[in-house]
């Protein structure tokens, strides 16, 4: 069985807040860019759709659930691309068990043979692509030129999996034979060829020096980190786009796994997206709290109180996004809090959303540092310091 199989028989803690995310924000997406014109959904990575085991939903029954959520009023294509043919197969079964009436293109193979057909029917519509390769199963001229080099209107926005720990593993392992000396042998030159396409170049490997030896696993991860960062600059490099990043960990103690990207133009765009991220943060704690109490018969039968559990984390979290918002005001003011996302939410991003972003705005409206009274859609507004 390969790795890729055995992903996909049990759903992983660090995919519930993946999947968290594509519960909401494409529904936000299609809402937002689909006035007048028609949405395309793109799943370039699309899997079985279903988890092996239990039958959950993947990302494509997800998607499918959010098109059928704006199916009244809204315009919208799904379009799936998967190249195992034997997940292919699964794909399009449980597509027409379960995945609603949207219409819906399917296509077995690599997401860059089928791009260009993407193009072509998306070509006046908003597009939303969602990118989650195994590994480092993607060419980084697919993600800056095909998609972020569309035009601007319709918009286009691509949430990309970044992959830490397969950049890690695969940086660490170049990185090691080379430190031996001599030529890489060909399957060592072949995942240093991957690395290369992935992230678009072979800058990656100055960064992966200081990686000393085989057992170097956190300081790889920390490469790996910086390896996403600059991998995030160079794909906006030029562009009007701008990213917001969400490093996934399966506990709050451990190295992140992997990052989620939203690429976007809009500042709306980052403002939905990181208020997506916050909700789908509580899902990822209940989660972690079912696991728990699988394993504990005391207290196994407590279930996860959701609405408790936010609103005691409410005031700790909001003071953070209130300190945020302070320093933001202390450099320049005013202040746009939805072109500031990552400044706004820095230190609770995954725990905070807009809710606690008005509490905060709300609490320094009432000691009066502020002229927002936090009421209707305040992120849009410019807030000013008194």
């Amino acid at each position: 069985m390969s790795a890729h199989d055995d992903f996909f028989r049990s759903r992983k803690a660090a995919a519930v807040l993946k999947h968290g995310i594509l519960k909401r924000y494409p529904v936000v997406f299609a809402s937002k860019t689909g006035q007048g014109k028609p949405v395309v959904f793109l799943d370039g990575y699309a899997g079985r759709g279903e988890y092996e085991d239990e039958g959950e939903e993947g990302s494509p029954l997800l998607l499918s659930r959010c098109a059928d959520t704006v199916r009244s009023f809204r315009n919208v294509l799904l379009f799936f691309v998967e190249k195992n043919p034997s997940h292919f197969t699964n794909l399009q079964r449980v597509l027409e068990q379960r995945g609603g009436s949207t219409r819906r293109i399917l296509r077995q193979g690599d997401v860059a043979d089928h791009l260009p057909e993407v193009l072509s029917v998306a070509r006046q519509a908003s597009l939303f692509a969602f990118l989650d390769p195994f590994g480092l199963a993607l060419d980084f001229g697919l993600v800056r030129s095909g998609l972020l080099g569309r035009p601007p209107s319709p918009p286009t926005e691509v949430l990309l999996h970044f992959s830490v720990s397969a950049i890690a593993r695969m940086g660490r392992a170049v990185q090691v034979a080379r430190s031996r000396g001599g030529r890489l042998s060909p399957a060592e030159q072949k995942t240093a060829d991957h690395l290369t396409r992935f992230l678009g170049d072979d800058w990656w490997q100055e960064h992966f020096a200081r990686v000393n030896g085989d057992r170097d696993e956190e300081t790889a991860t920390e490469v790996a980190l910086k390896v996403g960062a600059e991998y995030e600059k160079r794909l906006t490099a030029g562009t009007s786009y701008s990213a917001v990043t969400m490093p996934v960990r399966p506990r709050p103690e451990l190295s992140p796994k992997y990052v989620l990207m939203l690429f976007t133009r809009h500042t709306e765009g980052a403002w939905h997206f990181a208020d997506a991220v916050g909700q789908a943060g509580v899902d990822l704690e209940e989660a972690r709290y079912d696991s728990q109490m699988s394993h504990d018969t005391l207290f196994g039968s407590l279930p996860f109180d959701r609405t408790a559990h936010v609103n005691s984390a409410l005031p700790r979290v909001a003071q953070v996004v209130e300190r945020n918002i302070v320093r933001l005001l202390a450099e320049s003011s005013p202040v746009q809090l939805a072109e500031r996302v990552p400044e706004v939410y820095r230190g609770v991003l995954g725990q905070a959303w807009t809710r606690h972003a008005r509490h905060a705005v709300k609490s320094l409206h009432r000691q009066g540092l502020i002229n927002h009274s936090g009421v209707g859609d305040f992120w849009k507004d410019p807030i000013r310091q008194l």
